[in-house]
C-alpha cells in the first residue's frame, strides 16, 4: 500500500514543497499560480526546456477555465502522489495542483526538439524504404503502424527503471506470434531492476539467455520495413524511448547475413547476395588462418610457382607468417575504428590514406610481405559485406583465434576451432529457439528462406521459423 505521506494534501504551499523537496530542488522546475474560474487558486508546475512553449502559453492563458472534474480519474490523467506527479514532469507533463480535491492533473506538453524521420545511416539501402526510427516512442509506434495497418498488431507498454523510469513497448502479432514465446519476453523484462536504462542495448543485454557470449542473442535495426517483416514472422519487437534501434528477438545465427533489401530485389538476385554475404563471413573467419596454416605446415598444397613466388616475397620479411598476420589484422581494425571516430568529411579519407601508407611503407621497410598485405584487405572488404550487427564484431574477433590455432597445428588446428565454434553455436538458444536453427536441427523447408530467398507468392499460413523451430506447440488459434 501506498505511503499516505506522499498523496497530496490540500495544502498548496505544502505540496509545492514536497514536490521541489522530492525533485532536489532543482533550478529548471517552474509553479505558476493561477485561479479557477470560481475563484480557487491553482498551481501550474513544469521543466522548463521540456515542454512545448505554444502549447505551455495556451494552458496558463486558458487555465481558469479548467477544473479537476474535467480530467479522467486514473493513471492517465490524475496524480494523487507527490512520486507520481513528479514522474509526469520528468516526462515532459505539466501538473495542474489543485486543493480540493486533493491532487494534480497532468497534460501531456512535451516538446522535446528531436530529428525528422531520414534514412538511417547504419544501414543504407539501394532499392526499398529509407524511412529510419528516431528517438521518439510515438513516432517509432506510429511509423511501425504506418508499414503495417493491421487491427492485429498489438502494442502493450511498460516502464523500467526505479530511479529514472523508461517507457518501452513491446510489439506482436495475436494469431502469428507464439504466446508462449512473448510470455516469456514479458516475464524477462519484469525481472529488470536497474536503476535507469541508458538505451536499447541493456534491455538486450538483461533479457539475453546467454549474457557471456559475444554472439548477438537479439537483432538491433533501424528501419521500421524490418520490424514489420519481423513481426509477420512471428517475432517480437522492443521499442524503446530514446534511442532508434529497435530490438527483434528471437534471432539465430544465419539471420545475420539477411539484410531487408533482399526482398526488393527479384528471388535469383536477393539469394545471390545472400549467399554472397555468407561467403564473405566464410573469407572473414577463415583466410587469415589459411593463408597461415599454408606457408607455415602444409607447403605442399601449393602449386611450385606460387610457393616460390610467397617464399621471395616473404624472404625480407624477418617474422614468422602469424606475426605478420596479428600485426595487419589489428592495424587494420586500429585503422576501421579511427575512421568511424573521426568527423565523417574526413574519417573516411584518413582511414583509406592510412591503409595506404601504412602497408606501402611496411612493406618498403620488409616488416610484411606483399602478400600478407592483400590477404589482410581482402579479409576487411569481406567483413565490410555484413549488414552492421554484433555479429560483423564476433567474426571479426573470431580472426585472431582462428589464426593463433592455424599458427600451432596447420589445417587440424583450423578444423578444430571450426568443429569447436560449431558445438558452441549449438548449445546457444534464444528464447528456446537453437541458434543453428533451421540447419540444426535441420529444417530443409525452412532453408528455403535462411540461405537463399523464398520467392513471391508462398504459403502465408505455414508455420515460420520461429514457430516451427520453438519448443512449445504453437497454435494458430492461441492469442
Amino acid at each position: 500500500m501506498k505511503d499516505r505521506q506522499t498523496e497530496f494534501s490540500k495544502d498548496l504551499a505544502e505540496n509545492v514543497r514536497r514536490i521541489r523537496e522530492y525533485m532536489q530542488h532543482t533550478d529548471d522546475l517552474i509553479f505558476v499560480d493561477r485561479e479557477l474560474a470560481s475563484g480557487k487558486p491553482i498551481k501550474i508546475a513544469y521543466l522548463q526546456g521540456l515542454t512545448d512553449d505554444r502549447r505551455l502559453e495556451y494552458l496558463l492563458a486558458h487555465a481558469r477555465e479548467f477544473g479537476s472534474e474535467d480530467f479522467a480519474f486514473g493513471d492517465h490523467g490524475w496524480r494523487k502522489s507527490i512520486q507520481q506527479g513528479a514522474e509526469s514532469l520528468a516526462a515532459g507533463q505539466a501538473l495542474l495542483l489543485f486543493a480540493d480535491p486533493p491532487g494534480a492533473a497532468a497534460i501531456d506538453l512535451l516538446g522535446v526538439q528531436l530529428r525528422s524521420v531520414e534514412e538511417p545511416s547504419s544501414e543504407s539501402t539501394v532499392k526499398g524504404p529509407r524511412s529510419g526510427f528516431t528517438e521518439s516512442l510515438t513516432n517509432n509506434l506510429a511509423l511501425v503502424r504506418y508499414y503495417c495497418p493491421s487491427p492485429q498488431l498489438k502494442i502493450e507498454s511498460r516502464k523500467i527503471g526505479s530511479l529514472s523510469p523508461t517507457p518501452l513497448a513491446v510489439l506482436s502479432v495475436g494469431g502469428i506470434t507464439n504466446p508462449s514465446i512473448l510470455k516469456e519476453v514479458h516475464r524477462r523484462i519484469d525481472e529488470i531492476t536497474a536503476d535507469f536504462i541508458v538505451g536499447s542495448n541493456a534491455i538486450e543485454e538483461w533479457i539475453a539467455d546467454h549474457r557471456g557470449t559475444m554472439f548477438p542473442m537479439v537483432e538491433s535495426t533501424e528501419r521500421p520495413d524490418r520490424v514489420v517483416g519481423a513481426l509477420m514472422d512471428g517475432r517480437i519487437a522492443i521499442i524503446v524511448q530514446g534511442t532508434p534501434f529497435v530490438i527483434l528477438l528471437p534471432f539465430v545465427f544465419l539471420q545475420a547475413f539477411q539484410v531487408g533489401e533482399d526482398y526488393f530485389w527479384n528471388f535469383y538476385i536477393g539469394s545471390l547476395l545472400r549467399m554472397l554475404r555468407i561467403f564473405c563471413g566464410l573469407i572473414g573467419l577463415l583466410l587469415p588462418g589459411f593463408y597461415v596454416a599454408t606457408v607455415t605446415y602444409h607447403h605442399e598444397l601449393v602449386p611450385t610457382a606460387l610457393l616460390q613466388s610467397i617464399a621471395a616475397a616473404k624472404e625480407p620479411v624477418p617474422f614468422p607468417a602469424v606475426v605478420e598476420s596479428f600485426a595487419m589484422m589489428f592495424a587494420f581494425e586500429i585503422m576501421r575504428e579511427a575512421g568511424i571516430r573521426m568527423p565523417k568529411q574526413i574519417g573516411q579519407a584518413v582511414s583509406i590514406v592510412g591503409a595506404l601508407i601504412l602497408g606501402q611503407a611496411a612493406v618498403e621497410a620488409g616488416i610484411v610481405s606483399p602478400i600478407m598485405v592483400i590477404v589482410a584487405a581482402l579479409t576487411g572488404i569481406c567483413t565490410f559485406t555484413l549488414p552492421p550487427n554484433a555479429m560483423n564484431y564476433a567474426i571479426r574477433l573470431l580472426q585472431f583465434g582462428m589464426t593463433f590455432l592455424a599458427s600451432l597445428l596447420g589445417y587440424v588446428g583450423l578444423v578444430a576451432g571450426i568443429i569447436g565454434l560449431l558445438v558452441y553455436l549449438a548449445s546457444l538458444r534464444s528464447f528456446g529457439i537453437p541458434y543453428l536453427g533451421p540447419a540444426a536441427p535441420l529444417n530443409a523447408q525452412e532453408l528455403t528462406d535462411v540461405i537463399v530467398r523464398r520467392p513471391i507468392p508462398w504459403d502465408s499460413k505455414r508455420p515460420t521459423l520461429f514457430r516451427a523451430l520453438n519448443p512449445y506447440r504453437f497454435r494458430g488459434g492461441d492469442k
